[in-house]
């Protein structure tokens, strides 16, 4: 009767720290996952614009109008809520839109509800963690880069 109630304890013993072993691991694992975070998460923040550069055909510009144009990009920004969630916020309007990166490419692109299939993009991720959007327009092309605050 001893042997087995001996037997009985080294028994459940054993599978106590088994289970006690498993929930440590559990945990660790939890925790390591959760501080990860996905490759998106570094982006979550506000973007506003450090740089912005403009190659305009001066025939069809004054410097007058180039710094126009460079100071309404520098008052549009935008905010990355999450891995899913970009805001995009210039005088006078705000849109919400849904983003994603290529991680082949380092773009971001970001689209909108109600048609999802439509793509814009937004920039590349450069060497320094900046994002360089670069439009082409009828005056010429601009470059944008943008910074985390």
């Amino acid at each position: 009767m001893i042997v087995n109630l001996r037997h009985f304890l080294i028994k459940n013993t054993i599978t106590m720290r088994n289970i006690h072993l498993s929930a440590l691991l559990l945990g660790l694992i939890l925790l390591m996952a959760s501080c990860g975070g996905s490759p998106e998460s570094k982006f979550v923040g506000t973007w506003k614009a450090d740089k912005v550069e403009t190659d305009f055909d001066e025939k069809y510009t004054t410097p007058e109008m180039l710094k126009q144009v460079v100071e309404l990009q520098k008052e549009t920004y935008f905010k990355i809520v999450n891995d899913s969630t970009l805001v995009i916020m210039s005088p006078g309007n705000t849109h919400e839109t849904k983003w994603k990166l290529d991680p082949a490419t380092n773009e971001i692109s970001y689209f909108f509800d109600s048609d999802p299939s439509y793509l814009n993009k937004l920039g590349i991720i450069t060497s320094d963690g900046r994002i360089k959007s670069e439009s082409k327009t009828a005056l010429g092309i601009i470059t944008i880069y943008y910074e985390k605050e």
